[in-house]
């Protein structure tokens, strides 16, 4: 009698199945990528919005976009932090439109205050203690200083606290505040222009100790060079130096 034969392996349906689904979507991809680098799905037209001190073509120039590269691989991460090395960029909205348009919405620095450079010339300072342009003549915002220190520009470093609380001085007195200063240790004081000085320290629970500050300028005549310090918001202590 003659021995049986050995069956060939055979590959199950799902296996089969798996196969020919991957062959197609492997086919999708290399064509998807084939279209994609052809030069009507290459950047074409860019829209630059939010832009008001840098101009459109500094920031297309800095977006590297102007090499016209396949709108499938432009990385919007990437594209953002090239265009923030600028002085003004904070960041960048980048949005893909197919099949060739980019719209680059800039979101701009604020300047909340105004500072020395190493020469001595003041400069629009935003909340971040970034240096921007040189500020124009009667621009009304209060000063920053870095007390203690011969650092050139320490603002967006150590003494960044003077920025931070610039960026937030409540409405209801901002406009009286003439220097805002830090010393090494972070301890940042008030200046007003009555002249009256609050010491806030460090800028923790800075809410309320806003709150304590508007609260004394509501309910006392305060004597010039009158010192108020409100570190402890619920201690609030008042002297005449």
């Amino acid at each position: 009698m003659a021995a049986p034969r050995p069956q060939r392996p055979t590959r199950s349906l799902a296996f089969r199945r798996f196969l020919a689904v991957t062959i197609v979507f492997t086919f999708l991809y290399v064509g998807v990528l084939a279209l994609s680098r052809l030069s009507y799905f290459r950047v074409q037209v860019i829209d630059v919005v939010g832009n008001s001190h840098e101009t459109a073509g500094q920031v297309i120039a800095m977006s590297g976009l102007d090499d016209h590269p396949p709108l499938l691989t432009v990385n919007g991460g990437r594209v953002s932090d090239a265009i923030a090395e600028l002085r003004w960029v904070s960041h960048v909205t980048v949005s893909r439109h197919w099949p060739h348009r980019v719209t680059l919405m800039v979101h701009e620095r604020t300047p909340v205050a105004v500072a020395p450079d190493s020469l001595g010339v003041l400069h629009l300072v935003d909340g971040d203690g970034h240096q921007l342009d040189p500020a124009t003549v009667g621009v009304d915002l209060p000063h920053l200083a870095a007390v203690g220190s011969a650092d050139t520009w320490a603002y967006d470093r150590w003494a960044r606290p003077a920025a931070k609380v610039a960026r937030r001085l409540p409405t209801t007195f901002a406009a009286h505040v003439r220097t805002v200063s830090v010393d090494v240790k972070g301890r940042v004081t008030l200046h007003f222009t009555t002249p009256v000085t609050f010491y806030l320290g460090r800028i923790d629970r800075l809410h309320a100790k806003f709150v304590a500050i508007s609260s004394v300028l509501a309910e006392r005549t305060l004597a010039p060079n009158s010192y108020i310090d409100v570190s402890v918001p619920t201690a609030v202590t008042v002297e005449v130096r």
